[in-house]
């Protein structure tokens, strides 16, 4: 059950409010599994322009402007792999290309709910302890989103 604007709760549709989600993350052949993402989409820019009508009247619309993917934030308990530390280091130095990605969604029994596909990945940052010990967050870039399932 969910709230609903007026206050009175409602059947989720889906049955998955307050499960928990796993997320398995795959890119440039490394893949590992996050236990909480966000960032998951895309913006575009708010481009106000003058209009005059037939009889002289001003008035502003709103039109899209550019669109851009949101940063995909993820984080995990630290593991041993260095995989990510390794490509994250790659490419402070100015190396290892960009890759493509997928994220896979999971509920409690590990059934997919939802997959993205990514363009051109490359990680942005790596935070060991930053909100709580024993955790890493990983923050990518991508040049495109788009939602699979």
């Amino acid at each position: 059950m969910v709230s609903s604007a007026n206050g009175g709760a409602i059947e989720d549709p889906n049955g998955s409010a307050g499960r928990p989600v796993h997320y398995e993350f795959s890119a440039g052949g490394i893949t590992t599994y996050f236990t909480d993402c966000k960032g998951l989409g895309s913006q575009n820019e708010v481009v106000e322009r003058p209009l005059t009508g037939p009889r002289g009247e001003y008035a502003i619309i709103k039109i899209p402007g550019r669109q851009s993917v949101k940063n995909l934030t993820c984080s995990k308990s630290l593991g041993k792999s260095l995989e990510f530390w390794n490509w994250r280091q790659q490419v402070g130095k100015g190396g290892r290309e960009r890759v493509d990605a997928t994220l896979i969604a999971y509920d409690q029994t590990m059934s997919p709910i939802a997959e993205w596909s990514f363009t051109h990945v490359w990680p942005v940052s790596i935070d060991y302890n930053e909100t709580s010990p024993g955790k890493e967050t990983m923050v990518f870039a991508a040049d495109q989103i788009q939602r699979m399932r």
